[in-house]
């Protein structure tokens, strides 16, 4: 399977301007890279970078993935009784044939909350990381049960894959959150 990271997701900050507070900075590019490059390489069999689809000549790659993200948005408490930081975070997962055609565009969301402290910028990126734990976990689980891809998987001789929690109890593994098995190349 072919993955592009794309330049905006690698670089990504937010910024914006809250009244009666300050401007905020938050970076993310990091991050976002920390988490879903690992993800995809425990979700496919084989994993290659790419840097756009069609991808002409690799007649190994069953396809390509691109993850971007689509919304980010934030609440930082203003009154003294609000104690906890939001963050809500989409993505979306596109998957393509080598030839560059579409197979599924999928949105996925996160939410993170964090304990305000004394740092209001280190609850505000807490909480970040925990949305996009709990999108990465929804992408892990969820991806090969999306109807696009079950037909897809099949039309590539790959069959319908067993969620990984399934898989890993009949091994006997005692693997923690994890992805579908590794399905396509």
């Amino acid at each position: 399977m072919g993955i592009i990271i794309p330049d905006e997701l690698y670089n990504f900050i937010h910024t914006e301007d809250i009244p009666e507070q300050s401007l905020w900075t938050i970076a993310l590019g990091d991050a976002n890279v920390a988490m879903l490059e690992p993800l995809f390489k425990r979700m496919f069999r084989e994993t290659t970078d790419v840097t756009a689809v069609p991808v002409a000549s690799d007649a190994s790659l069953d396809g390509v993935i691109e993850p971007k993200l689509e919304k980010f948005e934030f609440d930082v408490p203003i009154g003294e009784r609000d104690q906890f930081v939001e963050v809500w975070m989409q993505y979306q997962i596109s998957v393509y044939e080598p030839d560059g055609a579409t197979v599924m565009q999928w949105s996925v969301a996160g939410y993170g909350k964090s304990e305000l402290d004394k740092d209001q910028e280190d609850a505000v990126q807490r909480a970040a990381i925990v949305a996009m734990r709990e999108a990465g976990a929804t992408i892990s689980t969820k991806f090969s049960e999306q109807p696009q891809i079950k037909e897809w998987l099949e039309g590539k001789g790959y069959g319908t894959p067993v969620p990984a929690g399934q898989q890993a109890a009949a091994s006997g593994s005692t693997v923690g959150v994890a992805s579908a098995p590794p399905v396509a190349q």
